[in-house]
C-alpha cells in the first residue's frame, strides 16, 4: 500500500509540477551498473539471468540521479516480473545515437501486444500477465518513467511482438562539449 501511495504522490507532484529536481551530469553506465547490482536480489530470486552491454566509456547525460534510478529499476523490475522464473534473461544495453544516450532493456518474456504499447504507458493502465491474466503493480510506473524522461529531454517507448519478448528504450540527451568545459 505504501509503495501505491508513494506513486500517486510522485504522479501528483509530477503534474503538478511540484516535483524538486536536482539536475547532475551523470555517467549512465556507473548508473546502469549501480541499480544492476541493487535489483540484483530480485534477479537471483526468481533465476532470471541479467546481462550488461554497456562500453567502457560513454559521454555524460544531465539529470536527476535519483529520478532516473527510479526509471531504470521501474524497467528492470517490470521485466524481470513477466519473465516465467527459471527460463528467463534480460539485457541492458547502452549506446550512444545521435546525440542522444539510448538504453534499452531487453527481455525475453511474453512480449506486449501492439494494441497495448501505448496504453501501458497511461495512469492506472496495465497489459496484465499473459500467463495469469492478472496485472500486476500499480499501474503507475510507466506513467511517471516516461514523465521522468520527458523531462530530461529524452523519450521512453516499447517495442515488442507477443511471445518474443519486449524491449524497453528511453534516450536522454547528451551534455556538448561546451557544456562540459563550463562545469570543469
Amino acid at each position: 500500500m505504501s509503495r501505491l501511495i508513494g506513486q500517486v504522490l510522485d504522479v501528483s507532484r509530477l503534474e503538478s509540477g511540484r516535483v524538486e529536481w536536482h539536475e547532475s551530469l551523470l555517467d549512465m553506465r556507473e548508473v546502469i551498473e549501480d541499480t544492476a547490482a541493487s535489483t540484483s536480489q530480485l534477479f537471483r530470486e526468481r533465476n532470471v539471468r541479467l546481462d550488461r552491454a554497456l562500453p567502457t566509456r560513454v559521454p555524460k547525460v544531465r539529470a536527476d540521479l535519483d529520478r532516473i534510478v527510479q526509471v531504470v529499476v521501474n524497467l528492470l523490475s517490470n521485466a524481470v516480473k513477466f519473465i516465467e522464473p527459471g527460463r528467463g534473461r534480460v539485457e541492458i544495453a547502452l549506446a550512444e545515437e545521435g546525440g542522444f544516450l539510448r538504453v534499452d532493456v531487453r527481455d525475453n518474456g511474453p512480449g506486449v501486444s501492439s494494441e497495448h504499447q501505448e496504453m501501458i504507458f497511461e495512469k492506472f493502465r496495465q497489459a496484465g500477465d499473459p500467463l495469469t491474466g492478472k496485472a500486476e503493480g500499480t499501474g503507475l510506473g510507466l506513467y511517471i518513467s516516461r514523465r521522468i524522461i520527458e523531462h530530461s529531454g529524452g523519450r521512453l517507448w516499447v517495442s515488442s511482438r507477443p511471445g518474443e519478448g519486449a524491449c524497453f528504450s528511453f534516450t536522454l540527451p547528451l551534455v556538448s562539449e561546451a557544456t562540459l568545459d563550463k562545469a570543469a
